[in-house]
């Protein structure tokens, strides 16, 4: 069985770490489509996409970003206009911002320094508990359809 690459976009204003995340993670038929050191940059690229299948599947973010929106702002947009798995990135410093990080429904929590088998594992976990989540609300709607008629 192929499997069409995951495609992956990355949010982190490292820039050797999100380009060793991506080298790795690349080994692994995982696809970044961009890296963003910038939320506002990444709000952008996705706004000006035409078509929903070129978005991607998963989203590395970082808690702290260069320029004036966080990680956890940039979640927030994008979690009510965009389906795809959200895994944050963070350091053990930022844990205190854990719990508002919480509110934004992510799919995994990535503790930096973290190395490939552990980020693997948080990818692996958020697709996994991304695809449960779109079969409950497919469910979902079929019944309430049933229901209707």
């Amino acid at each position: 069985m192929i499997m069409h690459p995951f495609k992956i976009a990355i949010f982190e204003d490292e820039f050797l770490l999100a380009n060793d995340l991506k080298r790795q993670i690349q080994q692994f038929n995982y696809e970044v489509v961009a890296i963003f050191r910038k939320a506002e940059e990444g709000l952008k690229f996705f706004g000006d996409l035409q078509r929903q299948e070129d978005l991607p599947d998963i989203v590395l973010m970082d808690i702290s970003l260069a320029g004036k929106m966080s990680g956890i702002e940039a979640a927030q947009i994008m979690e009510t206009k965009y389906n795809f798995a959200l895994v944050f990135l963070t350091g053990m410093s930022q844990m205190d911002v854990f719990e508002e990080a919480f509110q934004t429904k992510p799919h995994a929590f990535l503790i930096k320094p973290f190395d490939i088998q552990q980020a693997l594992g948080s990818i692996r976990l958020a697709v996994y508990q991304k695809s449960i989540e779109d079969q409950l609300l497919q469910c979902q709607k079929e019944l309430e359809e049933k229901m209707v008629h």
